[in-house]
Order: C-alpha cells, then structure tokens, then sequence
C-alpha cells in the first residue's frame, strides 16, 4: 500500500515490544521444569524472563490450534487476573475444535496424506477418507499408539476406510512389489520411531553408516529386509469404478501366500539375492529387538503391536510434539535419532526419557503430553533475552520462528475479519486453510501460491518449512491476497472497527488486538494515534492494519 509511509513503518516496527516481566504458570513437579532448568543451573545459563500474558496467549493459540487468538479473546485474557488462567486456558485450547484441525494437520504431514505423489495416488476420494479418520481420531482422544496400529494393519477400500490410505500412499508403482514393502518399512521406523532405516534398504551398515548413525551401523540390510517382510501379505487392487474414468477404486487385503522373496534385479533398490546359505524368503522379524509374530497372528497387526510397545516409539513421539511446541527436538534431527548414543545425543536425555514414561503412563494421550508441555515454565519464558543468545539447546528462551504457511495465511484471515472460502473436492466449502486435507488444494489460486511461497510443501518432494526469505515478505507487502483484505468493506476488521469509535485512540487499541493480540503500549498509542489523525481515518486505519500484519511480531511466534 503506497501510501504508507516508510518513517512510519520503521518508527512502528522499533516500538513493537513486548513487556518483560509477568506471572507465569508454576506447576509443581513438571518434569519439563526440573530438567531444563536444572541445566541451565550447571552451565551458567539465565533463563528469560517470562513471557508476558499477551506474547503467553498469543504462543500457546498458535501452537496448540494453528490460530490467533481473536481481538476479543485477546481483551478478555489480559483482564482476567484469576492466578490459574493459563492453566485454562491451555485447557480450553486443548478442548477446542481448532486443536483438532491444528493436529489433523500435522499428523497429515507426518503420515505424508497427499491425493497424488511421484509414486502413488491416493485420488481425492482416499485422502478425503484419510483425512476424517484422522481428525475423528484426534476429536474422540484416541490414543495415539492405538492409531499407529490401526494405520500399520489397515485394510478395506480406500475411498471408504481412512487407514487403508496408509498403505496406499507407499505404493511403488513402477517396480516390484517389494519397493513397496520397502517403502513401509522406512516409513514406519522413520515417523513413528525416529530412526533413518532407509540407509539400511540398500546395503550393510558396516562401511557406510559409522560417521551418520552408530546405532545402525551394526545392521544389515537383510535386518531391514525382515522388518519390510512384516508388510508382505498385503495385497493393493485397482480397478475402475467406470470403463474409461479414474480414479480407480483401491483395495488393500490380507494375502496370506505373500512373501519377501529375495529375486530381484530391477526397480528401484539394488538386487535382492540371497546370500551363501541364506534363504530366498525372508522370515518377519522386527528391527529393534528380532522379535517374530505369533502363530497365526497377521502380520501387520504384529508389527504395529511391536512397533508401539517398544520404547523408542514413545521416545520418537515426544520428540516429535516437543518440536511443535519449543521449535526444535531434544534430538536432531527428529527422524535422526542413534539409539547406541541415546545418552549423549538428546540435548536432555534424562527429560527426554521421564516425557516418555509420562507419555507411556497417560496412555499415549497426545493432549496429556501437550498439557504438560504447555504447562511448563521453560515453554512459557519470553523470547526476549538480555544478552548474548545461548545454544538453542538449552532452551532458555523462546525461539521465535516463523508462522507455517496454513497458519500465516489464517492469521491474516483472522486479522482482517475476511476469510475466503476453499473450495474442497468431496469435503465442500472450509474457511480456514488449517482445515484443507492437504496442501495441493488451492492450487495455482492467489491463496494457494501465497502459502506455496511462505513454504507449505507437497507432503511428497517439497518438505513443509518455516523459513524465511525475500520472495516471502514482498509477496506479503504486495499481494492482492493480504492488500485487499485490509481494506475496508462489510463486516471486516477496519469496517466494524470505524463503525464502533472514529477516536484514533480506540482504533489503535482495536487494530493491535486483532493483529497482535495486544494492546499498543503508551508510545505505539501515541504514534499510531497521530498518523490515524494526518489524513483520512478510513486510508489510515487500513496503512495501519497493513504495517502491523507486516510486522515481525505478526509473523513470527
């Protein structure tokens, strides 16, 4: 918006600040507080001060449901002076619509649900079902080990039963049908127990593996063979639901004759041979402990119950929502963990392992590990800090980072109080892109190549990322999808707000609570109260609304 004025976008953005020093939720025996405080006690370390009520609701909304808080959520919160409100509100956002659509979103992504991949195509009809199953799952407090299992063992028409997509989106469709157990093997280890299994489908640890994973080092690729057998009585049809017409209606089936055989010389792994003396079928066997199935028990459901019961399941999980909520992972990367360095190689081993005892004992509970989390004053420190920033590893601050693409563009949406409608195969129409069952919808549409560029990836080649970039904040400062909805029109933020009060005052108070959940402090008052009175309210209060969503602090949580 040309006529905002450059002084006054750099006079705003200096005064944007966050108040030190407030109250923060003390909650005994968290076990997140005695270990990382604890550390940052050894190393000489000063905690950040936390964060205040405002920088505190604005952290947790985001984090827990994928949203801001509203203006008036926001006004409501800071007048509220009960001692335990934190505690309630963590537990409101726990309880609400939007945790579910912030959690379907991300299980989405770890489970990669996407209609169509280079290798696989789920169609919309299969993601569509996916996508219910999983937000029905997290709605109705499933636990998640009993959702990992009914991934791993999932069968029926895909378009019809959500956990047969499970398999279906592993299909190698241009090799044999062990790419394909493969496939599920290195999956499954990668995103529900953390390890890189993958480096093992090709060859031997030994002479490849000791720089990158010690751990693994010591297996061979007949290991990962025995875990890719559990998957090889799974039989996946096609077959046209019309003569001529896709998509093709897809079956996942128990195949009781299947087997890892070792016979082949094309694809897309190095050949399977047996070794001298080996067999040419591979018996199931499961990677971490050599554990078989039971007589007659299906193999699947063998895995999954193997598979969830092993520690390193729990481990990799809260790692996993550790990083959702502090930014980065006890361990790095979250699918890189060495289990023969466990003691050294997680930031906190001693936390890493009482959260998993914790996460075991409330049964799997993915709310109870996030309320814990939540809850913990190292999550609730600011991130302002006096002095040189320590290792992000310590997490003795708030690391700031950028809102993902569904959030950022909700936010905006929030801001400005005009959300535009998605049109969804199959689904009909939703008004948040947190609610959109996978990131191919939208398109080549504005809204979809704003969230393309602020990084939402495929869920297939293109990893999701949070980081930031010039392309990002001119398509921010120019596109028609962010411009024309700070202007004013019916029923908007700028609108209903001038409709309310002309006093530049109230309007200040108004516009900084809807973007920032915050009021303006005395100086940012007085600034945007003299710019709002230099020309006409209605251009001035929309520059306004402009410079605060094009703020640091607007894109950054």
């Amino acid at each position: 918006m040309k006529r905002v004025v450059v002084l006054f976008v750099a006079v705003l953005t200096c005064a944007v600040t966050v108040p030190a020093r407030q109250r923060a939720v003390r909650s005994a025996g968290n076990p997140v507080d005695a270990h990382v405080f604890a550390k940052l006690v050894q190393e000489g370390i000063a905690p950040a001060a936390p964060a205040s009520d405002a920088e505190f609701l604005r952290r947790v909304t985001l984090d827990l449901t994928g949203a801001i808080p509203t203006a008036a959520e926001a006004q409501a919160f800071l007048a509220d002076t009960a001692p335990d409100k934190r505690a309630r509100k963590i537990d409101a956002l726990l309880a609400s619509e939007a945790f579910n659509d912030r959690w379907t979103m991300w299980l989405g992504d770890l489970v990669q649900n996407v209609q169509v991949s280079q290798s696989s195509n789920e169609f919309y009809l299969g993601r569509n079902a996916y996508y219910r199953w999983i937000r029905e799952s997290i709605a109705a407090r499933k636990p998640y080990d009993a959702m990992v299992r009914e991934l791993l063992a999932g069968e029926g028409i895909s378009f019809d039963v959500g956990v047969a997509n499970y398999i279906v989106r592993q299909v190698q469709r241009n090799g044999p049908p062990q790419d394909t157990y493969d496939n599920l093997a290195a999956h499954s280890a990668e995103k529900f127990l953390g390890l890189p299994a993958l480096c093992i489908s090709c060859h031997d640890g030994v002479g490849h593996l000791e720089s990158v994973n010690w751990y693994l080092r010591n297996k061979k690729r007949e290991d990962f063979w025995k875990t890719a057998a559990f998957f090889a009585q799974t039989r996946v049809r096609a077959e046209r639901l019309d003569e001529g017409t896709t998509p093709f209606r897809i079956t996942v089936e128990a195949n009781p004759q299947g087997a890892y055989r070792l016979n082949t010389t094309d694809g897309n792994k190095s050949p399977r041979q047996p070794r001298s003396g080996q067999a040419s079928v591979v018996a199931p066997a499961f990677l971490l402990t050599g554990e078989q199935p039971k007589p007659g028990e299906p193999l699947r459901a063998a895995y999954g119950r193997m598979l969830t019961a092993d520690r390193q399941f729990a481990r990799a999980t809260v790692n996993q929502l550790w990083k959702e909520m502090f930014g980065r992972g006890l361990v790095e990367p979250v699918n890189g963990f060495d289990l023969a360095k466990l003691d050294t190689q997680a930031s906190h081993p001693e936390l890493l392992e009482d959260l998993a005892s914790e996460f075991i004992a409330k049964n799997y509970s993915l709310r109870e590990l996030l309320r814990t989390l939540a809850l913990s004053r190292a999550y609730q420190l600011s991130a302002a800090y006096d002095g040189p920033h320590p290792d992000e590893s310590y997490f003795a601050r708030r690391q700031p980072r950028r809102l993902q693409a569904e959030m950022l563009f909700d936010a905006v949406g929030s801001a400005t109080g005009s959300r535009p409608q998605f049109l969804v195969p199959g689904i009909g129409f939703v008004r948040k892109a947190m609610q959109l069952p996978d990131p191919l919808e939208g398109g080549r549409s504005p809204a979809g190549m704003l969230m393309d560029a602020c990084g939402r990836g495929d869920r297939d080649e293109i990893a999701r990322s949070n980081d930031s970039s010039i392309a990002q904040a001119l398509a921010l400062m120019n596109d028609p999808v962010v411009v024309n909805r700070v202007r004013r029109a019916p029923g908007n933020t700028v609108q209903v707000t001038l409709a309310a009060s002309s006093d530049p005052n109230v309007v200040a108070e108004k516009l900084y609570l809807a973007a920032l959940s915050r009021y303006p402090s005395s100086e940012e008052k007085r600034i945007a109260a003299e710019y709002l009175q230099g020309g006409p309210l209605v251009e001035r209060a929309e520059d306004l609304l402009y410079v605060l969503i094009n703020s640091l602090e607007f894109l950054f949580s």
